[in-house]
């Protein structure tokens, strides 16, 4: 008959316990992120769709971005597969009501409005999606999981430059659509919009550093 040492039972299951947490709290993130990512997916497919034949240049960029989400839902996909147990699987199938937490302007975002308010709310659910890779880089490099923080790191900095592209276009199509509802804006005014745009960057970031 065999006996368990009580000094190696009291170090052996609290190990067990955090390891478990560790995962728990890393995976919630990663769920969360699926299911937002697979709904900006839809959406942004849709609109690639409906805007492509009367707007080329923003449905080209639309179509990229579709297909850069594209890409992270199936890396999160293949990170999902790599953990243990069924508990990612499980929540997953959960998206649904996981979404509905985010916010109006991630779950409402195909409309029948105008280009620039579409573009508006994307810009919306991308800042929602960089701020949720922000945290799942953050509990992934706080609890040492390597592969989850490489991971957000990378679509972070893809969402980043997303956004970046979102800010460029906006103005240019709220100009477009003011011109199509009868206005005539001043020549001049996108140069001055986007040299406004870089110098607010550029100030933002020194005051950064």
């Amino acid at each position: 008959m065999q006996f368990v040492n009580r000094e190696q039972s009291v170090d052996i299951f609290p190990e067990t316990i955090m390891a478990e947490k560790r995962e728990a709290a890393i995976n919630s993130y990663i769920t969360d992120m699926l299911a937002l990512e697979e709904h900006i997916s839809k959406a942004i497919k849709a609109q690639a769709e409906d805007f492509g034949d009367d707007h080329p240049a923003v449905g080209r960029h639309l179509t990229e971005m579709h297909e850069v989400i594209g890409r992270h839902i199936h890396e999160l996909d293949a990170l999902a597969d790599t953990k243990s147990g069924n508990a990612v699987g499980d929540a997953i199938k959960q998206a649904g009501s996981v979404v509905a937490g985010w916010g109006a302007a991630a779950i409402d975002l195909v409309r029948n409005e105008k280009l620039p308010k579409n573009l508006r709310d994307d810009y919306t659910a991308f800042s929602l999606a960089s701020i949720g890779y922000l945290m799942l880089y953050t509990t992934a490099s706080a609890l040492e999981s390597e592969d989850t923080a490489s991971l957000a790191a990378r679509h972070l900095a893809d969402y980043a430059s997303m956004l970046n592209t979102l800010l460029q276009l906006i103005p240019d199509t709220v100009v477009e659509f003011l011109r199509e509802d009868g206005f005539s804006p001043r020549p001049d005014v996108l140069y001055g919009i986007h040299r406004g745009l870089t110098e607010a960057w550029r100030g933002h970031a020194a005051a950064a550093h």
